[in-house]
Order: structure tokens, then C-alpha cells, then sequence
């Protein structure tokens, strides 16, 4: 290819399951998407029980982008 660089493209997935008393929230994230989506693998996913902390890491993600 030439001299063109490709976009950074990303994706993070966000799962949250209301349980008694609380929410369950899964975060997947990748950053390494701009090559091939198919193949690439993602993040371990991270695993919240406070919304707080499970927005901070969303906003990081986004952030790590700019």
C-alpha cells in the first residue's frame, strides 16, 4: 500500500444484565480493528457491578481514540 494510512477503527461492547439488586455490566473491547474485522480478537472482558466504573472504562476506550 502506499503511503496512505488506514483509520483506527474500534469496537466496545457494553452487555448489562439487571439482576435483584444490581446491574451486571460486561465490557469487550478492540482497538485493532482497521486491518480485518473477522479475524481480529477481542479484549479480555472486564466485568462491573458499579455503573461508575463501567463508564470510566467506556470513556477511556473512546478517549484512547483521540
Amino acid at each position: 500500500m502506499s503511503g496512505v494510512s488506514r483509520p483506527q477503527v474500534g469496537v466496545c461492547i457494553l452487555r448489562v444484565e439487571s439482576a435483584p439488586g444490581q446491574l451486571l455490566i460486561t465490557i469487550t473491547t478492540n482497538r485493532n480493528l482497521d486491518r480485518n474485522l473477522f479475524s481480529a480478537r477481542p479484549e479480555l472482558a472486564q466485568r462491573f457491578a458499579d455503573p461508575e466504573a463501567a463508564i470510566e472504562v467506556a470513556e477511556e476506550f473512546l478517549r484512547s481514540f483521540g
